[in-house]
């Protein structure tokens, strides 16, 4: 384990039957004798982090996995601008639990997501209830859009009647929605939040527009836009947007697209104010609750790069756990984090929260 100003860096390990051997010095040599096995290796590796983001994404369209047994969860938020606006999610109650995992999905996704789906799983069987919210407008019901720091839908659901016997909560984002899980962290505003984690977070919103907008990228953007437009167009539909859909849905850019929705929408000066203001890199500092970063060496969606002058000053409360094999959000099945009990990144981090928060 090595240390970054406080944040404490882990190699995890890739369980399949066996530990990985580690290399040899020998092999270190023959390594840098041949750089250009180095470059072909390198290259490898970074098409695996597309096919560990695109493969399970398909494969969970294509196939009906078994789904957490949940009901359907309805809050309101009081909103300055529009009143009242109503959010859901998908509520699974362990009865006796007196600890929720909150689950909080990426840009396009929503509680319906199979990564949310295998949260609620791993929580479930580690003997949690388990809420996985939509954020404002995710579920295609017009209500609003979202932003990357929209930490008010967490503490609205929270406060929540249905999640007010619990004792303990652990929040769990993924992607945009690891970010806002770190910014509640960093904001602590229910005293009942024990602890956090955040997979393949973006971290400073203006590196992570830029990294996103780069061309390469242009096949994510389309698919995630489509996604967005369609939440778009059916709140201007009930006469909560600011901009046509159709001037939204010529977009090709991030930044472009934020400009149009997100800034007019919240008060923005500008996108690049939003970024600034709502950005968790510039906060980290605050944060006082355990929580934990999972983030991926070959992330196509999340370079590893845009995290790391961000992680540079993090403080003792946050680690950070490195992941070889993966891409954006998913992992091998089999991912050792170093944790006890079953192995999975779900699994996994939920036992991480769970033994920070000292909750049995």
């Amino acid at each position: 384990m090595s240390r970054m100003k406080g944040a404490s860096v882990v190699e995890p390990r890739w369980v399949i039957g066996r530990a990985l051997p580690t290399p040899s010095t020998g092999h270190a040599r023959q390594h840098c004798s041949r750089p250009h096995m180095g470059s072909a290796r390198r290259v490898l590796k970074g098409m695996a982090g597309h096919v560990w983001t695109v493969g399970p994404a398909l494969i969970s369209s294509l196939q009906s996995p078994v789904k957490p047994h949940s009901r359907v969860f309805r809050t309101v938020i009081e909103d300055p601008a529009l009143g009242q606006v109503r959010l859901t999610g998908l509520f699974s109650e362990l009865a006796g639990s007196e600890t929720i995992v909150l689950v909080v999905h990426g840009l396009a996704g929503n509680a319906a997501s199979p990564y949310c789906a295998s949260a609620a799983r791993a929580a479930i069987g580690a003997g949690f209830s388990c809420l996985r919210l939509s954020l404002r407008g995710a579920d295609y019901s017009g209500e609003d859009i979202l932003h990357g720091g929209i930490t008010p839908d967490v503490w609205a659901a929270l406060a929540a009647p249905a999640i007010a016997r619990y004792k303990h909560v652990l929040l769990l984002g993924y992607s945009v929605g690891g970010h806002i899980a770190l910014r509640a962290a960093i904001e602590g505003t229910d005293s009942r939040l024990r602890a956090a984690a955040a997979i393949c977070p973006p971290l400073d919103l203006h590196q992570a527009a830029a990294a996103f907008d780069h061309p390469a990228r242009r096949p994510y953007r389309l698919h995630i836009f489509q996604s967005l437009n369609r939440a778009y167009a059916a709140t201007a539909a009930r006469g909560r947007a600011h901009i046509p859909p159709e001037i939204v849905a010529r977009a090709r850019s991030c930044r472009e697209r934020d400009y149009l929705t997100v800034v007019p929408r919240f008060g923005f000066a500008s996108a690049e104010d939003y970024y600034e203001r709502e950005s968790v890199a510039h906060k980290l500092h605050d944060l006082k609750i355990p929580s934990l970063v999972v983030a991926s060496h070959h992330d196509p969606l999340v370079p590893a790069p845009t995290l790391l002058s961000s992680l540079a000053g993090a403080p003792n409360a946050l680690s950070v756990k490195w992941v070889e094999p993966g891409g954006h959000v998913y992992f091998p099945r089999r991912l050792d984090l170093g944790q006890s009990g079953p192995v999975g990144l779900e699994h996994q981090v939920i036992r991480w929260l769970a033994e920070r928060s000292e909750i049995r």
